[in-house]
């Protein structure tokens, strides 16, 4: 798996790299902001796929949320973790080593499990500064709608004061495929 991603990830900065930039520039942020962050959780490794192409196409910094205790095996990720993001429940998370002050834009990814966002992304979305941010929000999924997890991270993060510019969703499968769907949703 690292194998593949790193090649991947080789492969897109000889071939593609100015096509992301030109891209994201257009549909994104056409004033090209100064500083990038990505902030993402991720339990199998798409949406830390989806957001090390995000973070490589407009040179932004990556952080990942984890969780304290981590999910593991599937009663404790998808039963438990399903209960949870049905309640809208925030797990507890480590403490990150970075503040959203520095940042321009902030793009923040979770999976979608029960049609809403995974606790851990609820977690950080209670506990970050999002006044006066531009944020673009970005989901993987095993469906197809992502719509009431992007309406509900909206919801708070607009009522911190931030300003959600976009969302898209990525749905899992094979990594070539999400690969193209995210520089497409760019």
């Amino acid at each position: 798996m690292n194998r593949f991603l790193i090649s991947l990830y080789i492969l897109l900065l000889t071939v593609s790299t100015d096509v992301f930039s030109a891209d994201v520039n257009k549909n994104i942020n056409a004033d090209a902001p100064e500083k990038v962050l990505v902030v993402y959780y991720s339990r199998t490794g798409n949406t830390q796929l989806v957001a090390e192409i995000i973070a490589l196409a407009l040179k932004a910094e990556v952080r990942r949320i984890e969780e304290v205790k981590e999910r593991k095996g599937f009663i404790s990720a998808y039963l438990f973790g399903g209960y949870s993001a049905i309640r809208e429940k925030c797990s507890d998370i480590k403490p990150m080593d970075f503040n959203l002050e520095g940042y321009d834009l902030i793009f923040l990814g979770s999976p979608v499990w029960a049609l809403k966002p995974v606790p851990a992304v609820n977690a950080f979305v209670s506990k970050a500064n999002f006044k006066n941010k531009k944020v673009v929000l970005f989901f993987t999924m095993g469906g197809t709608n992502y719509q009431k997890a992007a309406d509900i991270l909206t919801k708070i993060i607009e009522e911190k004061g931030g300003i959600v510019k976009s969302s898209f969703g990525i749905q899992s499968g094979k990594k070539e495929k999400m690969s193209e769907s995210t520089r497409k949703a760019l």
